[in-house]
């Protein structure tokens, strides 16, 4: 994709601090650096513990950031996202989590522990997806039992992308409804230091995304039809089970 002038000042930042990452902890708290330089200039909010909200987009709704970081967990904290997720935390993750609760990046989708969160206030932050979501709630059985649902990835309106951290260190992107991996990193940290700038680049200097932007990383091209096509499936069934349900009220 062609990088517009106006996203220029933030891809010229990307070098800096987008190394190649040497651990999990650098590559984060690099990330809180780019994400405040690239776009603080268009508003942002700060909150405890090193949350923040930055790049304001009242174009997208009135209160709309690009970023959102929750604050980082304690010990405590760690053992009550590992409650919620029903299964161990990996090292890697467990060190996200306390730097960050997750996190809402560029449409990249961390999710986090929201027990810890119960009656503290986060100054108009907000609080994270739980961890809950993808490991308990929404599991397909074809997930190997020793991946860890992170997160998801929208696409452009019928596609999403579920994340995965898989027992051996790589993060693996899921189709939302198909047993199809489109992308893989070899790491989390990797994951980060590659898909943050990439999606830093189709926005434009205003947080505009720029037309052509990709929004699924990887082999993801017909996602959106097949998401699509799955969706258009569900819905006669879904219209015949709500005329039951309309059929045994009388």
């Amino acid at each position: 994709m062609t990088i517009g002038p106006d996203a220029q000042r933030c891809f010229d930042l990307l070098p800096k601090v987008f190394a190649m990452p040497t651990s999990i902890s650098e590559t984060l708290h690099r990330t809180d650096l780019i994400l405040r330089e690239a776009y603080d200039h268009l508003g942002f909010r700060e909150g405890p513990d090193g949350a923040f909200l930055t790049g304001h987009v009242p174009h997208v709704a009135p209160f709309a950031y690009l970023c959102t970081r929750y604050p980082g967990l304690d010990d405590q904290g760690l053992q009550a996202a590992e409650e919620e997720a029903g299964r161990y935390l990996p090292e890697p993750y467990r060190a996200l989590l306390a730097h960050m609760d997750g996190a809402n990046i560029l449409g990249i989708t961390l999710q986090g522990a929201i027990g810890p969160l119960v009656g503290r206030s986060l100054h108009g932050i907000g609080q994270p997806i739980s961890l809950r979501y993808s490991n308990v709630v929404e599991r397909p059985a074809y997930i190997p039992a020793g991946s860890l649902g992170i997160g998801a990835i929208n696409g452009p309106w019928y596609s999403q992308g579920h994340l995965y951290l898989a027992s051996t260190g790589e993060v693996e992107l899921y189709h939302s409804r198909l047993d199809r991996v489109g992308a893989r990193w070899a790491s989390l940290a990797i994951f980060l230091a590659e898909e943050i700038p990439r999606r830093m680049a189709f926005h434009d200097d205003r947080g505009h995304r720029l037309a052509g932007a990709k929004l699924l990383p990887g082999d993801t091209e017909d996602w959106e039809d097949l998401a699509k096509a799955a969706r258009q499936q569900d819905e006669p069934r879904g219209i015949f089970a709500r005329l039951k349900g309309l059929l045994r009220r009388r």
